[in-house]
């Protein structure tokens, strides 16, 4: 009877699972896309290495760390995104297709659009992220000349 039981309720709980997974799922293949192009340029941006080393003033990190969490966030936005809209990353990409004839025009302002959303909101969360010792760093004069 344990035996039963315990399928039974991994076989509600696999039900259960795909149920959700199902209504969760988005339709629509263009927005998968643009979501997983806004995905991908977050994370390449978000990575913020950079922000590390620079406003420790090279006491934690180094030139060679900054390329690799670089390097780890371009290649973890590419993972991220190839099996869905192909990792184009770029405007510029984006539209050098569409030039090519490989994309209809309709996608390229959309993704354009998922890469600025993506990229700003990477840029935002590095900035969260450092913003006492970026502060420190800039003398608590934080402003746009």
């Amino acid at each position: 009877i344990f035996i039963f039981m315990s399928q039974l309720s991994y076989l509600i709980t696999t039900v259960t699972m795909e149920r959700l997974l199902q209504s969760c799922r988005i339709q629509s293949q263009l927005v998968r896309e643009c979501l997983a192009e806004f995905l991908g340029l977050y994370i390449l941006i978000g990575s913020g290495a950079a922000a590390q080393v620079i406003t420790s003033q090279g006491t934690h990190g180094s030139y060679l760390t900054m390329q690799l969490g670089s390097a780890l966030g371009t290649v973890f936005g590419i993972f991220v995104t190839r099996g869905v809209s192909g990792a184009q990353l770029n405007v510029v990409w984006s539209m050098s297709l569409w030039l090519l004839g490989r994309q209809p025009w309709r996608k390229v302002p959309l993704y354009a659009l998922s890469h600025l959303l993506g990229a700003f909101l990477g840029a935002a969360t590095v900035y969260l992220q450092y913003y006492g010792k970026i502060s420190t760093f800039c003398c608590n004069m934080l402003m746009v000349v």
